[in-house]
């Protein structure tokens, strides 16, 4: 439901730490889930279609509706009479090399009234993003071969989630609490054999193995006082990471092991006052905890390579005080304004001993014209404001692209004044086109810089980036297929940097020029079947390190997928993905040194 609705697409929300930034653009009953662990979507995943009411699009903001810093949202409505429901979803993946891969998911729900109880366990066996065969060609700097190899590589995630929740009335208000544990893991294994002109025939292995164990608890409760409306949310997460890669070349053998246990409490509290309908006041705080403890290393046949920064353990206090008001000032114009400040210190042991106290302003105005009920422009101005990354803080290595980098005691988090307009247009009942540009003034831009000889995350002054997005959602009646729909979205990108290695502008590392996508939905009532194609396209990222230009081009990708419902109570899923078996492929232009001031060597 939430993929079909026009002018709308699924934001499952940031990946950072505290719970105001990681906010999604779907709301449950009005309220947002009390959960960071589990995704936005895998939420939606487990409610029926049969538990909804309606879906809700609300654009510009209302009052009384926290717009979570998003100008538009969907608010899902659901059933509150008495009902249990349960799903048990069974998945063969069958490849092309002849593996077969098994995965399982089940899900409950049972609901009556305010009273709610769900839990799911979902296990899953299933290859990566990075699986098949390829080649790996080295010249040097003047042209000549010195290495042709074939290889193939294997990438297999496999896990096991389980998520609980449990909704029920207490003390006058309403208690939600919920819980989810997660064990995965990745095994990627590498292989290349190849001929090098002097050599001869030598091999190379390449064995990484991730685990991702972690766990979350949290809930929230509100009540309503008098005119105000209160509500508190708290979450404790823990999660442990490790890596454990190594490299064999021909009897040449490179151990890596690098990973980190990493903590996050959350307290935050709101209080919602609305004087009239046209008007609403929301202000509160939110106190958060963070805390990562990481090690690395590095050795080549057994001797031990020194990295700077290899042993760190980072903490954070932070807190945020927040004030919004939201006035419908007439039926055609609506205004969000909200005055947030950041205060945080983050201290950091180890290698390297330090700490830093930080405190930002971050103003939002969110102001919406709509002079017809089929056109709106939507206009944000705020400060922004990211998050440090704590695995930045310690030292990392890619044993497949030879790249070491040295964790960075002195990084400081990017600020950016962004401005942005969309302009939407509804036609033909259900269409829908919107065309979103967004300008970005960036402060103290993350990008790499060299710390002690050696590529490391830093802040490399001031930047921009610009960003156009056309977002089109239409039905295919008028055209001969009843039922149909083609939704496509498009970003072009471009940003703009000053080298901190060669002094010259560039785009920001890892900024993607254009993503689009483009898929085709039709319904077939008398067949109580679906049918889907999906065309992702292709991307071209670059990494500008200190001594390398790394670029990663994925092509495009086409998927096929075909639903059939026999009973209201059973579907059949089929689906055919990577089609086109699109390649993935990994360019370096690696420099005998800094990049300023030596020539190319391979």
């Amino acid at each position: 439901m939430i993929a079909r609705l026009p002018g709308f697409t699924l934001d499952t929300g940031a990946s950072v730490r505290g719970f105001a930034g990681a906010a999604g653009n779907v709301l449950i009953d009005g309220e947002r889930p009390s959960t960071k662990a589990d995704a936005l979507d895998n939420i939606l995943r487990r409610i029926p279609a049969t538990s909804v009411i309606r879906i809700d699009i609300i654009r510009g903001g209302v009052p009384g509706i926290d717009m979570q810093g998003h100008t538009v949202l969907a608010n899902v409505i659901l059933l509150r009479t008495a009902r249990t429901e349960m799903t048990a979803t069974g998945i063969n993946n069958a490849y092309s090399d002849g593996r077969i891969m098994p995965a399982g998911q089940l899900d409950f729900i049972r609901r009556s009234g305010d009273h709610d109880l769900s839990g799911s366990a979902q296990y899953y066996h299933e290859e990566g993003g990075e699986q098949g065969t390829g080649f790996q060609r080295i010249t040097a700097g003047d042209g000549a071969l010195i290495r042709d190899a074939r290889g193939r590589k294997e990438d297999i995630d496999a896990g096991l989630k389980l998520r609980g929740a449990v909704q029920s009335p207490w003390l006058g208000g309403m208690l939600h609490l919920n819980a989810s544990l997660d064990l995965t893991g990745t095994h990627q294994q590498e292989d290349h054999l190849f001929r090098e002109p002097e050599d001869g025939r030598l091999s190379e292995r390449i064995v990484d193995r991730f685990h991702r164990p972690g766990g979350e608890i949290g809930g929230d409760f509100t009540k309503q006082l008098g005119e105000v409306e209160l509500n508190v949310v708290a979450l404790q997460s823990l999660r442990k990471r490790t890596h454990d890669s190594t490299s064999n070349e021909d009897g040449v053998v490179s151990d890596l092991s690098t990973g980190y246990t990493a903590g996050e409490s959350i307290l935050r509290g709101t209080a919602t006052y609305e004087p009239s309908r046209n008007l609403s006041l929301e202000g509160g705080g939110e106190g958060a905890y963070n805390f990562l403890n990481g090690h690395s290393s590095l050795s080549e046949d057994g001797v031990p390579v020194a990295i700077p920064n290899a042993n760190a353990r980072v903490q954070e206090k932070r807190g945020e005080a927040f004030l919004t008001a939201t006035w419908r000032i007439s039926s055609r114009w609506n205004l969000e304004a909200t005055a947030r400040a950041e205060a945080s210190t983050i201290s950091q042991q180890g290698d390297i001993a330090s700490s830093e106290s930080f405190f930002f302003p971050k103003p939002r105005l969110l102001l919406t014209w709509s002079p017809t009920d089929y056109f709106q422009m939507r206009t944000r101005f705020e400060r922004e404001v990211s998050q440090l990354d704590f695995a930045n803080f310690v030292a990392t290595a890619n044993l497949s692209s030879g790249v070491v980098s040295a964790g960075n005691a002195k990084l400081e988090p990017e600020r950016r004044w962004v401005v942005e307009t969309a302009f939407e247009k509804h036609f033909w009942k259900s269409a829908d086109i919107v065309l979103t540009l967004r300008h970005q003034a960036l402060e103290q831009v993350i990008d790499q810089v060299p710390v002690d000889g050696f590529n490391a995350p830093g802040n490399i002054g001031n930047g921009r980036r610009d960003t156009v997005q056309l977002d089109l959602t239409l039905p295919l009646e008028r055209f001969g297929m009843a039922g149909g729909q083609l939704k496509g979205t498009g970003t072009w990108l471009h940003s703009q940097v000053r080298d901190p290695t060669t002094g010259e502008l560039r785009p920001i590392s890892d900024d993607l020029p254009f993503t689009g996508s483009v898929t085709l939905t039709n319904d077939v009532p008398r067949f109580n079947s679906t049918w889907t194609i999906a065309l992702t396209s292709a991307t071209r990222q670059t990494s500008f390190l200190i001594d390398e230009i790394d670029t990663e081009l994925e092509a495009a990708n086409l998927n096929f997928s075909w639903e059939y419902k026999p009973s209201p109570g059973l579907s059949v899923l089929a689906q055919l993905t990577n089609v086109t078996r699109h390649a993935l492929e990994r360019r370096q232009l690696i420099y005998q040194g800094l990049r300023s001031s030596l020539p190319l060597a391979e």
